[in-house]
């Protein structure tokens, strides 16, 4: 399982557009693009480095039937990137309520499945996403291969998130399912 604080950083890459954006709508330009790209390589390096943390693990042997790719849910998250254009942030009163809505928006980040559906994991990852049977049970899969709509595999992974049937898969070690053989 990822532990709060690697989700914390999984989110703050998820976000880290977000952050590079509101910098540069409101500082100077010289320092906005500068703070922009610092917070953001700082945050793609710790996230970086928790991607590999999960590769050097083995993970799980799972029994996965791939019901859909739902990769267009990355789309979806791109709203999150257009709220500073809302307005700018120039007053004590902006400042609050803009922190309430990112809290906002990373509480439920961090305590849903969102946190699986990181266009970050995608375009600098190479992640795929994929609505799933995992062990009979619903679930997330966020794999490197692109997989088959119905096939059935078998494959080893790491389990995200307690409970929550989240997995991560790295290329390789994917196998059709044959239940007599396995």
């Amino acid at each position: 399982m990822l532990k709060r604080w690697a989700k914390l950083i999984l989110s703050l890459l998820a976000y880290s557009p977000l952050f590079v954006i509101l910098s540069i709508k409101n500082l100077p330009l010289k320092w906005g693009l500068i703070v922009g790209a610092g917070v953001f390589v700082i945050i793609f390096l710790m996230a970086w480095a928790v991607i590999r943390s999960v590769m050097k693990i083995n993970g799980q042997p799972i029994i996965v039937r791939i019901d859909r790719d739902i990769n267009e849910q990355y789309v979806g998250f791109i709203v999150t990137y257009i709220v500073p254009f809302i307005g700018t942030i120039k007053t004590a009163n902006d400042i609050i309520s803009t922190g309430i809505l990112i809290a906002v928006i990373f509480a439920l980040y961090l305590t849903t499945s969102l946190f699986a559906v990181n266009p970050l994991l995608k375009l600098l990852f190479g992640y795929n996403l994929y609505l799933c049977t995992i062990n009979n049970k619903d679930g997330i899969l966020l794999s490197r291969e692109k997989l088959n709509r119905n096939e059935e595999l078998f494959l080893q992974a790491y389990p995200l998130d307690k409970g929550s049937n989240i997995f991560i898969h790295h290329k390789g070690g994917v196998s059709k399912y044959e239940p007599n053989k396995n």
